[in-house]
């Protein structure tokens, strides 16, 4: 096998795995089901198929957007079909539960009718009780959505918002990979290394062959 055959034959691999790690990512769009349209906080067990669990305080449900009519006049419409979940009340607060760590989360979030510019969103990451990573989301324009990402492993979300008085939000395209899906740096090298190591051992054998 020529070094340039070799060198193919790992990038092709390389994609492969990278592909079937990308195929592996879960979305929740909140548009999976029928929007509550309705006070409350959705039922914490709705996404547990997908090994999700949300525990929120007094608000959360799922509304319809701005093309569905505008329910609960929001004034916002999602970013991945136009249901979003929208968090109101007293605490503004909620917990997100993976069954299975994750490798990597996103959200997207964007203030609603009643918050103000300069009102915030914290989200927070863990892993095995431990905080791996915090960003804070600091909310511009009405319905003007901005992300949280996460490139770490992680098996619990939890995000605050924060303002002036009366600040409610929503978030939306919830994505996460699963347990063990894309490989961390330190997995990538072992396996570039290994390649390293494979090139190696074939020039080792062509000297000796020769």
């Amino acid at each position: 096998m020529s070094r340039v055959s070799m060198m193919a034959g790992c990038a092709a691999l390389v994609l492969s795995l990278s592909a079937a790690a990308q195929a592996g990512a879960t979305t929740i769009t909140f548009d999976e089901f029928a929007a509550d349209n309705d006070s409350g906080a959705m039922p914490s067990n709705r996404y547990a198929g997908v090994g999700v669990t949300f525990t929120a305080v007094d608000e959360g449900a799922t509304w319809g957007g701005n093309s569905g009519g505008n329910p609960g006049n929001w004034g916002i419409e999602g970013t991945n079909g136009a249901q979003f979940s929208g968090f109101n009340g007293a605490s503004y607060a909620a917990t997100i539960d993976f069954a299975v760590a994750v490798n990597g989360f996103s959200l997207d979030a964007s203030r609603s009718n009643g918050s103000a510019a300069g009102d915030t969103l914290t989200v927070s990451a863990y892993h095995l009780g431990g905080l791996v990573g915090t960003q804070v989301i600091a909310f511009g324009d009405l319905n003007t959505w901005s992300t949280a990402a996460f490139a770490v492993l992680i098996d619990q979300i939890t995000f605050q918002g924060a303002g002036q008085g009366f600040h409610p939000f929503g978030i939306d395209n919830l994505v996460f990979g699963v347990g063990g899906g894309v490989p961390e740096p330190a997995t990538w090298a072992l396996m570039i290394g290994g390649f390293g190591l494979a090139g190696a051992a074939l020039r080792r054998r062509r000297a000796l062959a020769a």
